[in-house]
């Protein structure tokens, strides 16, 4: 097999297969299952990903896995520049090249956010959303947590445009786009208050521990550097895949079928996301203000990696969290939110 595109994979990098990837054998031929599509190989390459596929979890470099495999450096290369290409895998180890341009930032940035969102998107939360199999309250759970999250806004993106330290043209643009998602929350609000809830339960109730853990990092990541707080958006903000009109009705549409409880719900869902396309939020910000030859240093490009990375776990930490604790039929829906004598009654027992 060989690889048909420009392929930056060396001996040194570090590939990572998607996790819930899976393979299977079948006499002489093997198939790799990822989400959503399958993957036939044969001969050669099929002898090869068997060979090495165990191995493919981003601590060991290409020559190990040539090594201890048996397989030419170049075979394997070629193979997984195949996988690469796919989005079913990435280099663990492209953080450490740098210098780069913005342009190439980017672009790395982008094709490794779409093997992130695969990830995140194939949670066992995603899939019993899909599949039907939420409760309720963990529908409802899950619009009340994203509407803190989408409130949020007003924390870590307003301190996005306190700690830009850049010039006053990106501070306009990063404020602009604050501008534009500060009232998104009251949305969600609304949604979830035509299906029954009172709005001021939801205000006013604790988001769980992983909802404020990821606004946490969202707030710590603003105060960072303006690089590396826009690039987060390449994750955040959804890709072209479907986001239009039609797309994302069709999607909502299918969710209200599902879980006709939550028409406000997924409607706020929908006119929330219409929005976005509207304001050309598929194209992220990082893309629209970085894309240029501008040279990135080393350590920026190390952090923007290191940073993106470590929003993925927030985010699965959030949407397991969610499912967990709103399966629980004796969970508080909404949370309560405390009370001053929860504090006067702690001082007492100590």
């Amino acid at each position: 097999m060989k690889c048909h595109v420009s392929c930056e994979l060396t001996a040194d990098s570090l590939p990572k297969c998607l996790p819930h990837a899976t393979l299977t054998i079948n006499r002489q031929d093997a198939t790799l299952h990822v989400p959503g599509n399958d993957y036939a190989f044969s001969g050669a390459s099929a002898e090869l990903i068997l060979a090495i596929f165990n191995d493919i979890n981003g601590m060991n470099t290409v020559e190990s896995l040539s090594r201890k495999s048996g397989f030419e450096l170049e075979d394997v290369i070629n193979l997984l520049c195949y996988l690469r290409d796919e989005s079913i895998l990435i280099d663990m180890n492209r953080d450490n090249t740098g210098p780069l341009s913005g342009v190439q930032l980017v672009e790395l940035v982008k094709s490794e956010v779409v093997f992130w969102r695969k990830h995140i998107n194939h949670q066992p939360f995603w899939q019993s959303v899909h599949d039907g199999k939420c409760s309720e309250r963990q529908i409802h759970g899950w619009g009340i947590e994203f509407y803190h999250y989408v409130d949020a806004a007003n924390e870590y993106m307003a301190n996005g445009v306190a700690y830009c330290r850049e010039s006053i043209d990106i501070r306009q643009k990063i404020a602009a786009h604050y501008a534009e998602e500060a009232d998104h929350g009251e949305i969600f609000l609304q949604g979830l208050m035509a299906d029954g809830l009172p709005a001021k339960l939801v205000e006013n109730a604790n988001p769980l521990p992983s909802t404020r853990a990821l606004i946490n990092y969202l707030n710590e990541v603003a105060m960072e550097s303006s690089l590396v707080y826009t690039a987060i958006f390449s994750l955040m903000q959804s890709d072209g895949d479907g986001f239009n009109k039609a797309g994302l009705t069709e999607y909502y549409s299918r969710l209200i079928s599902l879980y006709p409880f939550a028409k406000g719900m997924f409607g706020a869902f929908l006119k929330h996301a219409s929005i976005d396309a509207q304001l050309g939020h598929q194209s992220s910000i990082f893309e629209n203000l970085y894309s240029n030859d501008e040279m990135v240093s080393s350590h920026e490009v190390k952090r923007t990696f290191a940073t993106i990375r470590q929003l993925v776990n927030y985010f699965i930490l959030y949407y397991e969290y969610i499912f967990e604790y709103y399966g629980d039929e004796s969970s508080q829906l909404p949370r309560r939110a405390p009370r001053i004598t929860d504090f006067i009654s702690s001082a007492n027992q100590r």
